[in-house]
């Protein structure tokens, strides 16, 4: 009998966690488990759903029936009122496993009568302190109370977070299991870069700079821009990658335009085709306000780039030499240097190979059983 699965988040988008959670339903053994993703909605213009529904995944949304109205309840009544569509559906599909992601401790903590007999897990995808810590009491306290009654089996997402979380909880028995990458993927491209920019239109002989990432506070795509701004000036034969989506688009495209750079950026929304866009750049930069992890420097990493990273991201996150590491404080020119010479500073880095999805997803499987 198959181990039935539930991965639970609040919004199937493109993002990092929900890439994840796409990965886990698309390569967890078919044969050993029934894999259903429980959501409170879905972006259905997203990468990661047309991935899913492409490859005939089950999506369940707890909104279905009115996302206006269950959005509006849902802000009077916060998580509670979450909680009962949650119970609802878990009792219908009454899984062996439950893996949640993001901040949804709180719901499962409401609902927890409905969760008697479900092995739990949740996956810490942000700095503990900023998902469950003393930031959000709510996330915190629901974690707590899950981890002392209802044996909830946190999962990390490197070393020094694990060790975090047990300090922060007093336990001993946090998991590592990686965000881990499909090599093949990244390394085996068909096409060629020459083909890729001439799509993009950009020339064969220019120099390309990349960020991947929501246009969100988190992962600060406007320092990205200022810093391109001064890169123009001593290379007028450059251009700017920014691939991702998110509520900062419009700001972000009037900061490009009030800068008279139109020219020189591309903004490339939703798109399917990271692999290949990492193939057109010359250099990956990262300027993150924060970060769990970073995967999509692993990504950069896996496809071969230099990459020019800010202090927050993780030191677990550097698995190549070639990885350039600033302050947000250093000054603009610093930071341009770095990208035109992106000449590694960083005193020890990891095996790339340990985020091969293929090993990290049997470590989940095992985990499952």
């Amino acid at each position: 009998m198959k181990t039935k699965v539930v991965e639970f988040i609040g919004r199937i988008q493109d993002g990092g966690a929900e890439t994840l959670v796409k990965d886990y339903a698309l390569m967890l053994d078919k044969e050993k488990f029934d894999v259903t993703i429980l959501c409170e909605d879905y972006k259905k213009d997203s990468v990661n759903y047309k991935i899913l529904k492409e490859n005939n995944v089950k999506i369940i949304t707890m909104y279905e029936w009115s996302f206006f109205i269950n959005k509006v309840l849902a802000r009077i009544f916060g998580k509670r009122y979450v909680a009962i569509l949650f119970r609802k559906a878990i009792e219908k599909l009454k899984p062996d496993v439950l893996h949640a992601h993001l901040e949804v401790l709180e719901i499962l903590y409401y609902a927890r009568r409905s969760l008697d007999g479900t092995r739990l897990l949740f996956t810490c995808h942000n700095p503990p302190e900023m998902l469950i810590g003393d930031k959000r009491p709510p996330e915190r306290d629901a974690c707590r109370y899950l981890l002392d009654r209802n044996d909830l089996q946190i999962i990390a997402l490197h070393e020094q977070m694990a060790k975090e979380i047990d300090e922060m909880f007093g336990i001993d028995n946090t998991r590592v299991i990686r965000n881990g990458v499909s090599f093949d993927r990244f390394r085996k491209i068909d096409r060629t870069k020459e083909d890729i920019r001439k799509d993009l239109n950009i020339p064969l002989d220019a120099y390309v700079v990349g960020q991947v990432g929501r246009f969100a506070y988190q992962k600060n795509p406007e320092f990205t821009v200022d810093v391109f701004y001064e890169l123009l000036k001593k290379n007028e034969n450059s251009y700017l990658l920014l691939i991702g989506r998110g509520n900062g688009e419009k700001d972000l495209r009037k900061q490009v335009s009030d800068l008279g750079i139109d020219k020189h950026v591309r903004f490339l929304i939703s798109r399917e085709d990271i692999p290949e866009l990492l193939k057109a750049m010359d250099v990956f930069i990262l300027p993150s306000r924060f970060e769990g992890l970073g995967i999509v420097l692993i990504e950069a990493q896996v496809s071969g780039l230099p990459c020019v990273v800010s202090e927050n991201i993780p030191h677990e996150a550097y698995q190549s030499k070639d990885i350039v590491c600033l302050s947000l404080n250093d000054p603009k020119e610093k930071w341009v240097n770095a990208l035109l010479n992106p000449i590694g500073n960083i005193d020890s880095y990891g095996d790339i190979d340990h985020y091969d999805m293929k090993k990290e997803i049997k470590n989940l499987e095992a985990l499952y059983l």
